[in-house]
């Protein structure tokens, strides 16, 4: 559903900047691959799944369709991996050669000749009890991640209690009206609910085909 949510975001955002594509965006998807021998260890065990964002689609039902069908499919190919394959290929290579490694690739800008993705878009399950910090409660919780050379957009979503917080980061130069889209993501939300909820009073009617 965030992705879902996210892909109608963007194709408002895309139409009005006469920028949207007939084929779909592509979305980089941080997952854990931490074991459960690992779990209370410490350090990140991530991985990355590609993800097809329907943006080219105009019903949103469609659009949360389309990626459901995407998501199963990449999550069954991510599955198929052994997960010590898909930990972060940083810790096979030396830190400096990896700093250096990326700076090159700044300089070239390679990523912006190469990315196999259109940007970030992550899902952290957070607390589901209310947090205090000397003695005030945490009221909301608005994540904060990072962008890299050549891309441009990060979305993440992190839920606390019953409420998800997004946190939209992006370049100034190449999404300078941010906050329309994250005014995008609000109105996506209500389209999407009415739309499911329609669809559900229609199921429910008798006679209605199931």
């Amino acid at each position: 559903m965030v992705l879902a949510l996210c892909a109608g975001a963007l194709r408002r955002w895309l139409r009005d900047h006469d920028a949207l594509p007939e084929v779909p965006l592509i979305a980089a998807v941080p997952v854990s691959v931490r074991t459960e021998e690992q779990q209370g260890t410490h350090g990140n065990r991530v991985s990355t799944m590609l993800a097809m964002l329907p943006t080219q689609l105009a019903d949103p039902r469609d659009r949360v369709r389309a990626v459901h069908e995407a998501m199963r499919a990449a999550k069954e190919q991510h599955d198929a991996l052994p997960a010590n394959l898909l930990a972060d290929v940083t810790q096979f290579a030396m830190p400096a050669l990896a700093g250096q490694a990326a700076r090159m690739a700044a300089r070239l800008r390679l990523v912006e000749r190469a990315s196999l993705f259109n940007l970030i878009i992550s899902n952290v399950p957070g607390p589901n009890v209310s947090l205090y910090y000397g003695g005030a409660e945490l009221v909301a919780y608005y994540p904060l991640s990072a962008i890299v050379d050549g891309q441009g957009l990060n979305i993440t979503a992190m839920s606390y209690r019953d409420t998800l917080f997004f946190g939209v980061i992006a370049c100034r130069e190449l999404v300078p009206d941010v906050d329309r889209l994250t005014a995008y993501l609000e109105e996506e939300l209500r389209v999407l609910t009415g739309s499911l909820e329609r669809s559900a009073t229609r199921r429910g009617k008798p006679g209605a085909r199931r």
